[in-house]
C-alpha cells in the first residue's frame, strides 16, 4: 500500500462515503474533501467535515497508519496544528496534535472499493515489465493521453525553473547575462559546460558585454576557460588573442581568476570545446543583445533556425584547435543543435521570464510542438507500445513520465494510471 493510492482514493472519493465513522464510533460526513496540497503541510486543505453533527473546516492529512504521524514528526510541527481529520488505510495508535488535542480518525480499510485495491494490485504486479502499464497504454484514449503529456512538460518546465533562478540571482537579475550564462553552459555539453558556467561567471557580464561590441570577445572568453596559457604555440591567432587577453587582465584587474582544465577526451572534433565557444562567440558578436532580440522573435521555429544561423571566424573555418589545421568547414550551428539549444535553455528561460512577468506562456507550447521529435532509447520504447510522437513536447514530457513517474512507481499520481485504477 503506497500514500500516494490513498491520496487518490481521497480525492475521487473512491470508498464508502456514507455511514461513516471514525476510529471512536463517532458519525462522520464529509461536506468537502478539500483540495490536494503539492507544497509542504498537511495533504488537502480548505476541507468540511461534520463529526457527530459538529461541522469543522481545516485541512486534512492522510498516511498508510496512523503511527506515521509520529514517524514524521508532525506531533511537533505548528503546519499541522489545524489537522480536522487524519486519514489512514490501517488504525494502530491515536494521535495528538502540537498542543495535545487528539486528532479524530478515519481508517479507510473497510470503506475502500475492494476493486480498485485489486486494480491497483494487478497494476503493481506487473513488475517486470519496462513500465506497469505498458500492456494497457495503447488503449488509453489519445485526447486524454496528449492532455497528460503537455501537462508534464510544464512540470518539467518548472523544474528548470528553479535551476534557472539560482543563475539570474547571482547574476543581479540581468536576464542577458542569465541567458548567457546558460546558453554557455549548453554549448559546452556535459563535460565542459559547468567548467563554461564557471569560468564565465568569474566576471562580471558588463566586462563580456563590452567584447561583443568591440569584437574582442574570443580574447577574453578563450583566456577565462584557460586555452591561452601556453608559451610553444606558433600560431599568429592564438598569440594575437593571448596577447589581448593579457591587456583585458589588466585593464579589468582580473588578478585572481581560476582558470580551469577543459576536456577534450571522447568529444568528436565538431563537439571540441573549442568550436562550441567559437560558435558562441560569433553568435553573441552578430547579435550581441540575444534576450532582447528573442523576446521580439515572432516566426515560430523557422525565424529561430535564421537567428542561429552565423558565419564563423575564418580562423576556425581551417581549425578544430589552436595550432592544428584542418580540411575547410563552415563549422556552422546545426539545426539540431538549435532544437536542443531551444527545448534546454531558450524555451525555459523564456518560460522562467513569463512567468516572472505574469505573461501568457502558450506560444511557447507552440514552439515545442513544431520542434521535430527527439530520438533515444526511451522513446523508441514508447512508440513500440503505441505512443506516437511527434513533436519535441511530446518527448519531453515522457522523458519525465518514465524518471519521475513509472521508475519511482508513482502511477497513483499519473493519469495513465488512475484511469487504468479508476475504470470499471
Amino acid at each position: 500500500m503506497k500514500e500516494s493510492l490513498l491520496h487518490l482514493v481521497w480525492e475521487q472519493q473512491l470508498f464508502q462515503t456514507t455511514d461513516l465513522l471514525t476510529t471512536k464510533q463517532q458519525q462522520l460526513n464529509i461536506h468537502n474533501k478539500g483540495v490536494l496540497n503539492h507544497l509542504q503541510g498537511p495533504d488537502f486543505g480548505n476541507a468540511v467535515i461534520s463529526i457527530d453533527g459538529q461541522k469543522w473546516a481545516g485541512t486534512i492529512e492522510i498516511h498508510v497508519k496512523s503511527s506515521d504521524w509520529y514517524a514524521h514528526q508532525h506531533q511537533k510541527d505548528p503546519n499541522y496544528q489545524n489537522v480536522i481529520l487524519h486519514v489512514v488505510y490501517e488504525h494502530d495508535v491515536e494521535v495528538f496534535d502540537l498542543h495535545s488535542n487528539e486528532i479524530p480518525t478515519l481508517e479507510l480499510k473497510p470503506y475502500i472499493q475492494k476493486d480498485v485495491l485489486l486494480k491497483y494490485k494487478k497494476l503493481m504486479n506487473n513488475s517486470q515489465q519496462w513500465i506497469f502499464c505498458e500492456s494497457e497504454l495503447k488503449n488509453i484514449d489519445a485526447f486524454k493521453l496528449d492532455s497528460w503529456l503537455e501537462r508534464l512538460y510544464v512540470e518539467r518546465l518548472e523544474r528548470k525553473v528553479g535551476e534557472i533562478e539560482k543563475v539570474f540571482t547571482t547574476t543581479g537579475q540581468d536576464w542577458e547575462a542569465t541567458l548567457f550564462l546558460l546558453m554557455a553552459k549548453y554549448f559546452g555539453g556535459n563535460v565542459n559546460g559547468p567548467i563554461f558556467l564557471n569560468a564565465f561567471s568569474q566576471v562580471d557580464f558588463s566586462i563580456i558585454r563590452k567584447q561583443f561590441t568591440n569584437k574582442t570577445t574570443a580574447s577574453l572568453l578563450f583566456g577565462l576557460v584557460g586555452l591561452l596559457e601556453s608559451n610553444d604555440v606558433e600560431d599568429v591567432y592564438y598569440n594575437s588573442l593571448k596577447k589581448e587577453f593579457h591587456y583585458q587582465k589588466q585593464k579589468y584587474q582580473l588578478g585572481n581568476l581560476q582558470l580551469p582544465k577543459l576536456n577534450f577526451y571522447g568529444c568528436r572534433p565538431p563537439n571540441f570545446p573549442t568550436i562550441r565557444l567559437a560558435q558562441l562567440i560569433a553568435f553573441y558578436e552578430k547579435h550581441m543583445t540575444v534576450f532582447a532580440n528573442i523576446l521580439s522573435l515572432e516566426t515560430g521555429l523557422k525565424g529561430y533556425k535564421d537567428f542561429f544561423s552565423i558565419e564563423m571566424e575564418a580562423y576556425w573555418k581551417q581549425h578544430y584547435n589552436f595550432n592544428k589545421p584542418s580540411k575547410k568547414s563552415a563549422k556552422q550551428i546545426s539545426k539540431g543543435f538549435v532544437d536542443l539549444l531551444l527545448m534546454n535553455v531558450i524555451v525555459p528561460v523564456l518560460f522562467f521570464y513569463a512567468k516572472s512577468k505574469g505573461k501568457d506562456k502558450s506560444h511557447l507550447l507552440d514552439l515545442m510542438y513544431e520542434i521535430p521529435a527527439e530520438k533515444n532509447s526511451v522513446i523508441s520504447k514508447f512508440n513500440q507500445l503505441g505512443v506516437k510522437t511527434n513533436s519535441a513536447l511530446q518527448t519531453q514530457a515522457l522523458l519525465r513520465l518514465k524518471k519521475e513517474y513509472c521508475d519511482k512507481e508513482r502511477c497513483a499520481e499519473c493519469v495513465i494510471g488512475v484511469d487504468l485504477i479508476k475504470c470499471s
